[in-house]
C-alpha cells in the first residue's frame, strides 16, 4: 500500500504493480478498506501512465467498492479522487457522456456546503470536461469562479491543482487561437497562463508532489517558450523532462516531446524537430492521446515546411486535419447533447447562460478577426493569406481525387499609366471594378484573391484547361468592353490629369494540373502571363 500510494513518488508502473498486489492480498485477508483504496490508487497510477482505456475499464468496479456501507464514510475522499480521475480519462478518450455524468455526481457529492478543497476539485473536474469539449472559455470561467468563491479557505494542494489546471487550459486556448485571433488576445491568454503557472510553482514549495512538479514545470516552460522567453523556459522544461523520465510518467513524456519539437522549431532546427516527432508518433502508436497526436503532426508539418519537404509535410497535414475533424465532431456532439450542464443550472442558471453567450461572442469575435485578416481592404477579395489557406485546403483534396484544376494569373495592362494619367483614385476604382467583374464571372467554389498591386489570381477547381480558357476569354472581353472604365476617367479628371480616354485591358496566364503544388502552378501561370504581355497584351496564354 505504501508503494502504491500516489503521494509516495513511486514510478507509476511500479506503483500499479504494487496496487494490484495489495488488492489481491487485501482480498485474501478480508480487508475491504485496503482493497477499495488500492483499487482507487491503481486508477490514479494508470492515469499518470496515460492508459485511459484501462482506467475506464477498472474504475466502475472500484467505485462500487468505495460506495459499500462498510467503507464509504472512511473513504469518501478516495471516492471523490477516483471520480476526478475517471472524469479526466473519459475526457481523454472522448467519452463525454461518462465524463460529464461523473463530474456532475462529484459536484452532487460535494454539495453546496462542501469544504473548500472538495468544491475546488469538483469544479476542476467540470472545467476539464468543458475544455475537452472545445469550450476553453467556459472552462476558464468555471475554474476562476470557483477560485474566487473558495480560494481564501481552500488547502494549498487544492489551490495548486486549480492553478495548474488554469495554466494548462490557457495553453490549450492558446493553441486554439494562435493564427486565428488578434495577437493581443493571444498574448493575454499566454499572460494568464504564465500567472497561473507561476502561482502553481510557488504553491509547489508548500505541498511537494512529484507528478505536479513535472506537470507545472512543463506547462510553465511551454508558456515561456511560446512567449519567446527561451532562456527561462529551458531549465523548467529540462527539469520536467528529467522528472517525467525518472518517474515513468509516460503521458507527460510524450507531451513534453511535442513541446521540445516547438523548442527546436523556435531555434530554427527543423530536422531535429521532425526526427523527434517521427520517433514520438512511432512510440505512441495506437495508444497516442488525441491532443498529443495532433500536436505531434502539427510540429512535423511545420518542420517539413521549413525543410521544403512538402509532400511529407502534406501527409502530416492530412493526419492533423483528420484528427482535428474527429475531435471537433466528438466535441460538437457532446455540446449538442449536454450544452446546459445540470450543475450550472442548479447553482445559477442565469450565470451559465451568460457564460455561454460570452463564449459565443468571443468565438464570433475571433472568427470576424480571422476573416478580416484574410481580406484585401480595397477590393474586398481575399488576400495572399486567404489564397494560401484556401489552396492548402483545396489542392490536396483535388489531387487525392484526381480532379482537374486551373490557376489563372490576371494583370491589368499598363496600370502604371492609368495611375500616371488619371490619378491613383481612378486606379483604385479600376481595381475595385475589376474585382467585381471577377466575382460576377466565377463560381462560389472558385478561389479569388488580389495577389498584389494590379495582379489577381483565380483558382478554378473541376475545370479543364480548355474550359477555363473559355471562361477567361469571356472575362477578358468583358473587361475590354466595360463602359464603366471610361466613365471613371471622365469623373476622375482634374487639372493635373490627362483628359485622354481610359481603356482598361488585362492579360491572363493559365496553368493546369497534373501539378497540384501551388508554387509550381503560380510559376507556370506567371510564365504564361508574361508571354501574353510580350505578344501584345489584352490576351491569354496557356501552359503547354
Amino acid at each position: 500500500m505504501a508503494v502504491a500510494d500516489p503521494r509516495s513518488g513511486t514510478p507509476p508502473a511500479e506503483a500499479c504493480q504494487a496496487a494490484r498486489e495489495a488488492m489481491a492480498l487485501s482480498a485474501l485477508l478480508a480487508r475491504p478498506l485496503e482493497r477499495a483504496r488500492a483499487g482507487a490508487w491503481l486508477c490514479s497510477q494508470l492515469l499518470r501512465l496515460g492508459r485511459h482505456a484501462e482506467v475506464l475499464k477498472e474504475a466502475p468496479t472500484h467505485l462500487a467498492l468505495l460506495s459499500a456501507p462498510a467503507v464509504a464514510l472512511a473513504l469518501n475522499n478516495d471516492k471523490r479522487e477516483l471520480m476526478r480521475v475517471l472524469t479526466m480519462s473519459a475526457c481523454e478518450t472522448g467519452d463525454f457522456d461518462l465524463a460529464l455524468d461523473t463530474a456532475h455526481e462529484l459536484v452532487r457529492l460535494t454539495g453546496p456546503l462542501g469544504d473548500a478543497g472538495a468544491s475546488l476539485e469538483a469544479a476542476y473536474a467540470l472545467g476539464v470536461c468543458f475544455e475537452r469539449m472545445g469550450d476553453s472559455w467556459q472552462a476558464t470561467r468555471v475554474l476562476s469562479r470557483a477560485l474566487q468563491t473558495h480560494g481564501e479557505t481552500a488547502p494549498d494542494r487544492s489551490l495548486l491543482i486549480m492553478q495548474n489546471a488554469l495554466c494548462a487550459i490557457s495553453i490549450g486556448l492558446f493553441h486554439r487561437l494562435n493564427g486565428a485571433a488578434e495577437p493581443g488576445e493571444v498574448k493575454r491568454v499566454l499572460a494568464r497562463a504564465q500567472q497561473a503557472g507561476e502561482q502553481a510553482l510557488a504553491l509547489l514549495q508548500c505541498v511537494p508532489d512529484a507528478m505536479y512538479d513535472v506537470a507545472i514545470r512543463g506547462n510553465l516552460g511551454e508558456v515561456l517558450l511560446h512567449q519567446g522567453v527561451l532562456d527561462q523556459a529551458a531549465p523548467l522544461l529540462a527539469r520536467a523532462r528529467a522528472g517525467a523520465a525518472e518517474r515513468g510518467l509516460q503521458a507527460y513524456i510524450w507531451r513534453l516531446q511535442t513541446t521540445m519539437a516547438d523548442w527546436h522549431l523556435a531555434h530554427h532546427e527543423p530536422e531535429a524537430a521532425l526526427a523527434l516527432m517521427l520517433q514520438l508518433l512511432q512510440d505512441m502508436g495506437d495508444a497516442a492521446p488525441q491532443q498529443t497526436a495532433i500536436r505531434a503532426h502539427h510540429a512535423a508539418y511545420r518542420a517539413c515546411r521549413m525543410l521544403g519537404r512538402f509532400e511529407e509535410g502534406l501527409q502530416h497535414f492530412e493526419q492533423l486535419e483528420s484528427l482535428e475533424r474527429r475531435r471537433a465532431t466528438s466535441q460538437l456532439r457532446a455540446q449538442s447533447e449536454l450544452f446546459v450542464t445540470r450543475t450550472e443550472a442548479q447553482h445559477a442558471q442565469w450565470q451559465a447562460e451568460q457564460a455561454r453567450m460570452d463564449a459565443q461572442t468571443e468565438r464570433a469575435r475571433a472568427a470576424e478577426s480571422a476573416a478580416r485578416a484574410e481580406r484585401d481592404p480595397l477590393t474586398g477579395l481575399g488576400n495572399r493569406r486567404h489564397f494560401d489557406r484556401r489552396c492548402a485546403e483545396l489542392l490536396p483534396v483535388l489531387q487525392r481525387e484526381t480532379r482537374p484544376v486551373v490557376l489563372v494569373l490576371i494583370d491589368v495592362d499598363r496600370f502604371k499609366s492609368v495611375n500616371d494619367l488619371h490619378g491613383h483614385a481612378v486606379g483604385d476604382r479600376v481595381l475595385v471594378a475589376l474585382a467585381q467583374l471577377l466575382r460576377e464571372n466565377t463560381r462560389s467554389s472558385d478561389v479569388l484573391a488580389r495577389h498584389g498591386g494590379e495582379e489577381f489570381v483565380v483558382v478554378l477547381p473541376d475545370m479543364t484547361l480548355e474550359q477555363a480558357a473559355e471562361v477567361c476569354e469571356r472575362l477578358r472581353e468583358r473587361v475590354a468592353t466595360h463602359p464603366g472604365f471610361a466613365d471613371m476617367a471622365i469623373s476622375g479628371n482634374n487639372a493635373s490629369h490627362s483628359a485622354e480616354p481610359l481603356r482598361v485591358t488585362v492579360s491572363l496566364g493559365l496553368a493546369a494540373a497534373p501539378h497540384y503544388d501551388v508554387a509550381q502552378l503560380l510559376q507556370r501561370a506567371d510564365v504564361e502571363l508574361y508571354r501574353a504581355k510580350r505578344e501584345g497584351r489584352n490576351r491569354l496564354c496557356l501552359a503547354a
